[in-house]
């Protein structure tokens, strides 16, 4: 059995998008099943805390040093400079 986007659902902005799964049987008959994908807008949920940081003469120091309240982000979210 494989599972696949009728059409591909709009993730780029956030909203409830009515989307369709194509679900293919080994015997290949197919079913048609309708889901709504949720996009939430992470960015809009969280709000990174800035950080001074103090470092020595050519020690770049890293990113994340600069975000006090990193236990309050997504475990995926990263840092950079």
């Amino acid at each position: 059995t494989t599972y696949e986007w009728k059409e591909t659902p709009d993730v780029s902005t956030p909203g409830d998008k009515p989307s369709t799964v194509v679900v293919t049987y080994p015997d290949g008959s197919k079913e048609e099943v309708n889901i709504t994908v949720h996009v939430d807008d992470d960015a809009s949920k969280y709000e990174p805390k800035g950080n001074d940081i103090d470092t020595d003469l050519n020690v770049t120091p890293k990113a994340e040093d600069g975000i006090t309240n990193k236990d309050d982000m997504p475990k995926e979210t990263t840092y950079e400079w």
